[in-house]
């Protein structure tokens, strides 16, 4: 096998090709001969089939979720409505427990610690707001500035459209101190078809361009930028302070206006664009339909549980590799 997997590695070179600039190669494939080869070929071709099948199940899965948004937005809508005060349920509406799977003792203390309202409330105070923060992915986004702002926000909704694939995030405020929009949105556009050339790379849907909105500040209210002083060094104000306009690092970057195709952009481009579509992804398949898990803290600990068995992972993966050596 040795000698079969040297010749391989040898061949390669021979024919001026850089291992490393190459697909990873398996020791076994050099044991096969060229009759097996010809039917591993066969099974790759059989492999392509199965992919363009797999993409048909995800376009009927875009589908189904179009068809059924309206019965989540109606849901959904019931929601708000007590979110924001439009609606106080009644005791029918309210027969469940605080926190699903707690101890009798534990949802007993909850109640009688609850504080006692002075001015009467309306709705959840900043629901929205701390749905986002214990979301730990979403949590690192929202800087100081943030808050203020985003304690104004009073739901999130979704659409889901096809010709072209793609949803948007519907982020509506109320009134507010720093903008005069009432809702901003983030588009996200789809492939869910595999194109030839990475089709064994196929995962299912993949984002290819994503657009924001633009945000009308008010006046010296815009939390995305800073001033600076910095002092010249060169030409003849050297020794001077000068004011400069920065990018400042916020949750409300998330609606930067750019358009634009992942095939088009250098590496770290498009690695910040899929960390987006993710943010984008967790919000639409998670937050939305499960916000008041996230509020409770409930659906927080199912994420925090999901990271920490992933970075065990990692660490005992890392582990075994070193044992390799």
């Amino acid at each position: 096998m040795e000698g079969d997997k040297k010749n391989l590695h040898d061949l390669l070179r021979h024919h001026g090709y850089d291992e490393d600039d190459e697909p990873h190669i398996a020791e076994n494939l050099a044991e096969t001969s060229k009759e097996v080869r010809q039917r591993i070929r066969a099974l790759k071709k059989l492999q392509m089939e199965s992919v363009k099948v797999e993409s048909k199940f995800y376009e009927k899965v875009h589908l189904l979720e179009k068809e059924f948004q309206p019965l989540f937005d109606e849901i959904n809508k019931r929601r708000t409505a007590v979110v924001t005060g439009q609606h106080e349920p009644s005791e029918s509406e309210c027969d469940v427990p605080l926190i699903h799977g707690a101890s009798e003792d534990l949802l007993k203390k909850l109640n009688e610690d609850a504080p006692v309202e002075g001015v009467p409330s309306k709705g959840i105070p900043e629901f929205w707001y701390h749905v986002l923060n214990n979301v730990a992915q979403i949590s690192d986004l929202i800087h100081e500035q943030d808050v203020p702002i985003l304690k104004h926000l009073q739901d999130i909704t979704v659409d889901v459209h096809t010709e072209p694939n793609g949803f948007t995030l519907n982020f509506h405020f109320g009134s507010n101190d720093h903008f005069t929009n009432s809702v901003l949105t983030k588009y996200y556009e789809l492939q869910i078809a595999p194109t030839e050339d990475e089709i064994f790379d196929y995962e299912g849907p993949m984002v290819v361009s994503t657009k924001g909105c633009q945000i009308d500040w008010k006046e010296n209210m815009n939390v995305t930028k800073k001033v600076i002083k910095k002092k010249q060094k060169k030409g003849s104000g050297a020794g001077r302070f000068i004011t400069k306009t920065v990018r400042a690092d916020s949750f409300f970057n998330f609606f930067d206006p750019v358009a634009e195709t992942l095939k088009d952009l250098d590496e770290t481009t498009a690695e910040t664009l899929r960390n987006d579509f993710e943010i984008g992804q967790l919000i639409r398949d998670q937050v939305i339909p499960r916000a008041v898990l996230f509020f409770t803290g409930e659906a927080a600990d199912d994420f925090d549980d999901f990271t920490e068995d992933e970075d065990e992972d990692l660490e005992e993966g890392s582990d075994a590799e070193s044992g390799d050596d």
